[in-house]
């Protein structure tokens, strides 16, 4: 199980890209169990939300799967 925070920079279905704050771009599948939809990432991409994302890592992907997905709030 791992954690990250970053922004939304693709979106295709129910996978997306994180960019993290240390430029690593990261590729997720959003897990049925995650309290956010796939319909819902578009819009996440698109404010350009920080997000916090826990996964766990899959041997048959080369994708983490996102078990769950926060929207952080920007410091001022």
């Amino acid at each position: 199980m791992g954690s990250v925070a970053g922004t939304v920079n693709a979106v295709q279905e129910g996978r997306f890209q994180l960019v993290t704050d240390d430029g690593r771009v990261l590729q997720f599948m959003l897990s049925h169990r995650a309290a956010v939809e796939p319909q819902d990432l578009p819009q996440l991409q698109h404010r350009r939300a920080r997000l916090r994302v826990d996964y766990r890592d899959s041997r048959h992907m080369i994708s983490g799967v996102a078990t769950r997905v926060e929207v952080e709030e920007r410091e001022q």
